[in-house]
């Protein structure tokens, strides 16, 4: 049983936050925080505090030490599927799983071969049998990032939702030409503060020993073995390590899904950020650059209008790996073709870049008119947006 529950009764709301990794605190919290915490009830999946070594997740003890504190319903999912409850909305930002079990295996790539396999099975499938249908009359999408693609997060899995809560014109657009729901522009809710207050960086500055002399580059590798700039880039970015404050931040799962490259990490002695429910607006703020690769990260550096170079994976690498399918037509290789993309080979050409005002002048323009393209919504104010939607629902 949950330490953190305000009561030994189950109290039937109306919505559900269906979660199933601590690190989606960061992209949940910050709604939580515009609702009536009376209103809704947080559902934890199965395996949502230990990964399949049985190790405890980074973030589970921060996890429940917020919820707790804030005085939020906690309840795991498998007691509410026993005692037949179902909400009448249940929040996901994708299916989860057909039951409420998890895969034997770790590596990235098995992971993703079995949703792929699950894809390809989909028309076949008795719907009811996800896990968000299990403990919700209806469903609501919470989209995780911007970058969408046909392989993945487009896939036809996305019509068991009622409602999709998108981030910008782009990603409602493509959903409406595929699926049914209705569609809402929430913007995005977890950088409402980067907009709203003038952010203390101080603690940042502690924390990874920032020079006021150096420029900082947020180097943020995305997950999925050869979708990652790590292998790539290490040594390569190393030779540059004493010149640029550089600040990594992996993906939380590559802690214990990509042993390897954190090691790699380790081994040139980057400064990597292992705190998984870090709040990104400070990072985001107290980086002059950003370094992306795939994944939302860009689209979340475009958003907040920072500075963006691209760190190339080639789009070919060992085609044949399912992690490397789910990249095939994402809505990052646009984002390539406008901005800079820089091969491990070419660090000096991405230090003139980094110390040319021509380049921030021209990059500036270029994430702006990226983000009328993919955003055109409200910077800021997201939550509230978020919390009026789901109360008129």
């Amino acid at each position: 049983m949950l330490k953190n529950k305000p009561s030994s009764k189950i109290q039937q709301k109306k919505i559900a936050f269906l979660v199933h990794e601590p690190m989606m605190l960061v992209h949940y919290t910050d709604v939580w925080k515009a609702l009536n915490p009376n209103d809704f009830t947080i559902l934890l999946t199965k395996n949502f505090s230990y990964d399949i070594h049985r190790k405890k997740k980074l973030g589970v003890s921060e996890f429940f030490y917020h919820t707790s504190t804030e005085g939020y319903e906690v309840r795991e999912v498998t007691e509410i599927i026993k005692c037949k409850i179902k909400f009448d909305y249940v929040v996901t930002n994708h299916f989860i799983s057909r039951a409420n079990r998890v895969s034997k295996h770790g590596a990235i790539a098995n992971f993703f071969c079995k949703i792929r396999n699950l894809i390809l099975l989909l028309p076949a499938l008795n719907k009811n049998k996800y896990l968000p249908q299990q403990v919700g009359n209806k469903q609501i999408r919470f989209m995780y990032g911007a970058d969408i693609s046909n392989d993945w997060s487009l896939q036809n899995w996305n019509d068991i939702y009622d409602v999709f809560l998108c981030h910008g014109v782009n990603d409602e657009r493509e959903i409406k030409k595929r699926f049914k729901g209705k569609t809402f522009i929430m913007g995005y809710p977890r950088y409402d503060r980067f907009f709203s207050a003038q952010i203390d960086l101080t603690n940042i500055k502690r924390e990874f020993r920032l020079s006021e002399s150096k420029k900082t580059l947020l180097w943020m590798p995305t997950l999925g073995g050869d979708c990652s700039s790590i292998p790539l880039f290490a040594e390569a970015l190393s030779k540059i390590n004493q010149k640029y404050d550089i600040i990594v931040r992996p993906h939380p799962l590559s802690f214990y899904q990509e042993k390897k490259f954190i090691h790699l990490l380790e081994k040139y002695n980057f400064k990597i950020d292992r705190n998984a429910l870090r709040d990104m607006n400070e990072l985001f703020s107290a980086a002059d650059v950003v370094l992306a690769d795939n994944g939302g990260t860009p689209f979340s550096a475009i958003f907040l209008g920072k500075n963006l170079i691209f760190l190339n994976v080639p789009d070919d690498i060992a085609a044949e790996s399912a992690a490397t399918s789910f990249i095939v037509g994402s809505s990052v290789l646009d984002l390539k073709k406008k901005l800079p993309v820089v091969h491990n080979q070419e660090i000096d050409r991405l230090e003139t870049m980094i110390n040319s005002e021509d380049f921030y002048k021209k990059n500036d323009q270029e994430v702006e008119m990226l983000f009328k393209k993919y955003f055109n919504s409200p910077r800021g104010g997201g939550a509230k947006r978020v919390a009026d939607i789901l109360s008129s629902l």
